[in-house]
């Protein structure tokens, strides 16, 4: 009995301690549970990772993470380790739950280490990519590998005094780059006359002209010429055709747009939307997609290095242009009082890279200047900076990657405000347009931009037909299979990868 009295004693004991399990297991799940939920729901930023990966991390299920592999590929490497340098967070980086990405997921890349905010649910897996950071020397370095020499470098005069004059400036007649600065860092513009200045360039069936490497190593071009191998530097075969600025109706601030908002808007905002294409960027749309062919050769382009349509108000600009940029209030333009001040143009002008740096409210005389341009206005940045696709500034706005010059660009190529000059290699004897607005003439009742004049000089006009010359800026990463840059013997940007 008592042998029985024991089995039975022993079988309740395992029984209960089974039970006994069961009851704990099911406790710390569920108390894990909740303070994972609490924990997941009150989340602001998890520190992902410094160093090495952990890829069982208990704050997200996976982290994956991946670089650019090499300069001059688009292809990404499995890595461990968090890079320190000469890497930037890519755009394709994104968090998912349930292979549905988070859109408000918040991932960003400092001091070498990956942070991530916003996360509220669980199961989250998070994909990490890194683009190298290029920089205007990396592309300085591929155009001086490519035709095995070197450019001198020098400031960019500030201000500038006068059209290019290779007499005062080059005597020697060396390839020179003039430095300065953009949105994005050191930029290297090609200032100069056709003597001076190999910037000659094939690409996509066409010919181009360097304008300047840009601070993320991007390389600015301007359309030349319809072909792969002319050396055509005047007449109309430089640009793709003609076209108005904006066709009837112009009469409101709002025309001044690359793309425009609607008329008759009582605030600034309202007044300068990018809802509408201008005429001239139809034309530019229309060629890239069309007879252009360009849409064949996209994966080459940036489309988030950005084209400058610079529509900050400057008040007393000729004493009557003191509105604020609405309706049909008389409005000066930045572009514009960097290079005409009350009474006429400026002897000494000042043109800037920088889109959305922020002006004086009312214009200098020309005894005063804008000699530095550091403070960035971020809603003029994110208004007026058209891209196709952004990086952290831009408004994307823009359908394809290209749209025209700028004005202060002439100007630092070696055109001049107000003063004819066929002394430098932007001249093609013919009009074209800038994309940089002029102001809004109210008695006129029509809205004015900056155009190149047959003779080289930089005008503001207000209406009429000139020509288009697309303005590209060529990845980075883009590769040279030869060519020294001049005339007869353009770089060609290699297009077989």
């Amino acid at each position: 009995m008592k042998i029985e009295r024991l089995e039975l004693s022993n079988k309740k004991v395992k029984i209960a301690f089974i039970v006994g399990i069961v009851l704990t297991a099911v406790l710390f799940i569920m108390v894990n549970y909740l303070v994972t939920k609490a924990k997941y729901r009150n989340t602001e930023s998890v520190d992902l990772v410094k160093g090495t990966i952990t890829y069982n991390k208990a704050d997200l299920n996976i982290i994956a993470m991946y670089q650019e592999s090499s300069y001059g590929t688009n292809g990404y490497k499995q890595i461990d380790d968090v890079p320190t340098e000469k890497y930037t967070l890519s755009n394709k980086s994104y968090c998912e739950v349930s292979n549905q990405k988070l859109e408000d997921a918040q991932i960003e890349y400092r001091e070498g280490a990956i942070y991530v905010g916003n996360i509220k649910k669980r199961g989250t897996k998070c994909y990490v990519y890194f683009d190298l950071d290029y920089t205007s020397d990396d592309m300085l370095a591929k155009l001086e590998a490519t035709k095995q020499s070197t450019y001198e470098k020098t400031a960019m005069p500030n201000p500038i005094t006068g059209p290019y004059n290779a007499e005062t400036e080059n005597p020697e007649h060396k390839e020179k780059l003039y430095t300065t600065e953009d949105n994005y860092g050191t930029s290297y513009v090609f200032r100069g006359n056709n003597e001076d200045v190999h910037n000659w360039v094939t690409f996509a069936n066409h010919t181009w002209r360097i304008i300047r490497i840009n601070g993320d190593g991007t390389l600015r071009l301007i359309f030349q010429c319809n072909e792969p191998n002319c050396t055509d530097t005047t007449g109309r075969g430089t640009q793709i055709g003609s076209s108005a600025y904006k066709s009837a109706p112009y009469d409101d601030n709002t025309y001044v747009g690359y793309y425009y908002g609607e008329a008759g808007q009582e605030t600034y905002e309202a007044t300068h939307t990018n809802d509408h294409p201008s005429t001239i960027a139809e034309a530019v749309n229309n060629w890239y997609t069309g007879s252009g062919e360009m849409d064949n050769y996209t994966k080459y382009l940036s489309g988030s290095t950005g084209w400058c349509n610079d529509r900050t108000v400057v008040k007393n600009m000729w004493g009557d242009y003191n509105g604020d940029g609405t309706g049909q209030t008389a409005t000066g333009y930045a572009p514009a009082a960097r290079l005409i001040p009350t009474g006429g143009w400026r002897k000494n002008q000042y043109p800037t890279l920088k889109c959305g740096v922020v002006m004086p409210e009312t214009s200098p005389s020309d005894a005063q200047g804008f000699e530095s341009f550091d403070e960035i206005d971020p809603k003029a940045l994110a208004r007026d900076l058209f891209t196709t696709s952004s990086t952290g500034i831009g408004n994307e706005a823009l359908p394809v990657p290209a749209a025209l010059i700028t004005s202060d660009e002439v100007v630092m190529v070696g055109g001049f405000g107000g003063t004819a000059s066929t002394n430098y290699w932007l001249y093609t004897g013919q009009y074209y347009w800038t994309m940089s607005p002029l102001h809004y003439d109210a008695t006129n009742k029509w809205a004015s931009m900056f155009d190149v004049f047959d003779d080289g000089s930089l005008w503001g006009v207000r209406t009429g037909i000139a020509g288009v010359r697309p303005v590209i800026n060529l990845n980075a990463d883009i590769e040279f299979s030869g060519g020294t840059g001049k005339s007869d013997n353009p770089f060609i940007v290699n297009t077989d990868t």
